[in-house]
């Protein structure tokens, strides 16, 4: 009997906890020859990035849900309208999204644009939930910025391609610290404003959306099972443009603290 064998001969007395840890400890432990080169085997994956609420404490990220044209005019000066069957959007993946005051600037791409969001916190999971239940699981609210490669956004467009390459890479997602629903309530209606190099670029109200935070939460249920920790950017109003290294960006909607970062 070899060691390996030996080493998965696992006493009966042992926990799934550490029948777990000592698989971990075993494949991490060992290395592997694929036709002559030696690769050492790690399949940890990426922590889930916490964010911050206004009373100090933390929480991990889920998933990030993006709704698209969710402001008319918006969607106007994207060439598009909103789509009044059911709201349209993507996912980020959730090591996508930053919490820093500094904002890495992406590769592949000269024309990054800046979109300001509500950013909505889900608390507690739910599927197929009706209107009620969807403002029931709202657990706080934050200022976000959606971050675009406009050029390879019109790139995909173009050939019928996903957004992925335009939307999903490293701080594409910046959101600033959460306000608990219980400080705040529900949020109808709020001014929802972003300042580039102190020039306000973009401003409207949250009451502008077509689809508003419940009925946005209550559409994705019936998708997919919402969980604890899910984000949800809920549109953007006109006024997207591009934005350089160096640039600094405030996004400020009323009742929230303020979103202050810089791209480098």
């Amino acid at each position: 009997m070899n060691k390996l064998t030996m080493s998965f001969m696992l006493p009966l007395a042992m926990t799934a906890w550490e029948v777990i840890e000592g698989f971990n400890r075993l494949v991490n432990g060992h290395e592997k020859s694929i036709r002559g080169f030696v690769i050492p085997m790690n399949w940890n994956s990426p922590l889930h990035p916490e964010f911050s609420t206004t009373d100090n404490r933390r929480f991990s990220v889920n998933r990030v849900f993006c709704i698209a044209k969710n402001y008319e005019e918006h969607a106007k000066e994207m060439g598009g309208e909103v789509d009044r069957e059911s709201p349209s959007f993507f996912q980020k993946s959730f090591d996508a999204v930053t919490f820093e005051p500094n904002v890495r600037y992406p590769t592949h791409t000269d024309d990054l644009h800046h979109e300001v969001e509500l950013v909505v916190v889900v608390g507690r999971g739910g599927f197929n939930l009706s209107l009620e239940d969807a403002e029931a699981v709202v657990f706080g609210y934050a200022v976000g910025l959606d971050f675009t490669r406009r050029d390879r956004q019109t790139e995909a467009k173009a050939k019928g391609r996903p957004w992925e390459v335009a939307k999903n890479f490293d701080d594409s997602g910046a959101v600033g610290i959460v306000t608990p629903k219980t400080d705040i309530g529900l949020i109808h209606d709020a001014v929802i404003t972003l300042e580039v190099n102190g020039e306000i670029r973009q401003s409207g109200d949250i009451k502008q959306m077509a689809y508003n935070v419940t009925e946005l939460i209550a559409f994705l249920s019936t998708l997919q099972e919402l969980k604890a920790g899910d984000l949800i950017y809920t549109g953007t109003p006109s006024g997207v443009g591009r934005v350089l290294r160096g640039d600094r960006l405030v996004g400020k909607i009323d009742g929230l603290v303020d979103l202050d970062i810089c791209l480098v």
